[in-house]
């Protein structure tokens, strides 16, 4: 029997897709950085522009879940059952990324999942 590699294929576009949209993100972080070095802002402003850091490490270990479910789809015969997505994300160094999956439905993220830093 011939292995679906529909999820692999899917998994693998979603997550190549969202390490460009990670890279862009970074781009602006950097440029954000020059920014605020050159036109000083509140300090307000800067805890929120912060938050930019969050997005990237957010998108960035999205799409690291991705690839592993992708490589998980691609061992197990292109099946993807709830132990292994589980699995795949309590392997991710997002802050409760894996109890959030886990809580069965969507959960409004804390503002304190993800490490932010300033750049």
């Amino acid at each position: 029997m011939a292995t679906d590699h529909t999820l692999e294929n899917l998994f693998l576009g979603l997550s190549d897709e969202l390490a460009c949209w990670a890279l862009a993100g970074e781009g602006l972080q950097h440029l954000a950085g020059q920014l605020l070095a050159t036109h000083p802002r509140p300090h307000e402003t800067l805890v929120e522009v912060q938050q930019l850091d969050a997005l990237v490490q957010h998108i960035e270990q999205m799409a690291v879940l991705c690839s592993r479910l992708s490589t998980a789809a691609a061992a197990n015969g292109g099946i993807l059952d709830i132990g292994l997505v589980k699995s795949a994300a309590e392997a991710s160094t997002l802050s409760g990324l894996a109890q959030r999956f886990h809580a069965g439905g969507r959960t409004a993220v804390a503002a304190s999942s993800g490490e932010c830093e300033l750049w």
